[in-house]
């Protein structure tokens, strides 16, 4: 299965969406960047200012 990754942002928000091809995403906020690459969408979440909670860590981060 292809998972697809959203960056959402807006003036105050930044939100972080990992989706599978059978689910649709919609946002209330006026920026939506859509990736093929975790690892891509990682780096532009993390640039506009998003944090990473141990929970939502994506898995490589966490592999020993």
């Amino acid at each position: 299965m292809n998972n697809t990754y959203y960056v959402c942002h807006g003036p105050d928000a930044v939100h972080y969406v990992e989706s599978d091809e059978a689910s649709t995403m919609t946002s209330g906020q006026p920026n939506i960047e859509q990736f093929d690459n975790e690892q891509e969408a990682v780096a532009r979440a993390e640039e506009l200012g998003y944090v990473f909670t141990i929970e939502e860590e994506p898995l490589e981060d966490l592999e020993p």
